[in-house]
């Protein structure tokens, strides 16, 4: 056998696989080329969109309740005078029946 003949089956044998290796080959090296281009310009972050206000705000969303034309009324306590709240003191023998001694 030379080696033309050697060549010729070389690249006839197996011809389907090899056609489908060197085209996922291909496939691939594009796909790798057109991310590495993409990667290489700098990535900035978008401004954020705030909307801007074009008119007053409509009728129903005035504030309702007036503003204070004078000062609140002054708080007053309501709690009872101590006199009425407190009980009788208890002397030291009711105490001493009251705890079972």
């Amino acid at each position: 056998m030379n080696w033309g003949h050697q060549l010729k089956e070389l690249i006839t044998r197996n011809w389907r696989e090899k056609i489908i290796s060197l085209v996922l080959a291909f496939l691939f090296w594009f796909m790798i080329k057109a991310q590495d281009a993409r990667q290489a310009l700098p990535y900035t972050m978008p401004a954020p969109r705030i909307p801007q206000p074009t008119s007053i705000a409509p009728p129903q969303l005035t504030p309702v309740i007036p503003p204070p034309t004078q000062a609140p009324p002054q708080l007053e306590a309501t709690l009872p005078p101590a006199s009425a709240a407190a009980p009788a003191a208890k002397t030291g023998e009711a105490i001493k029946g009251a705890a079972g001694l």
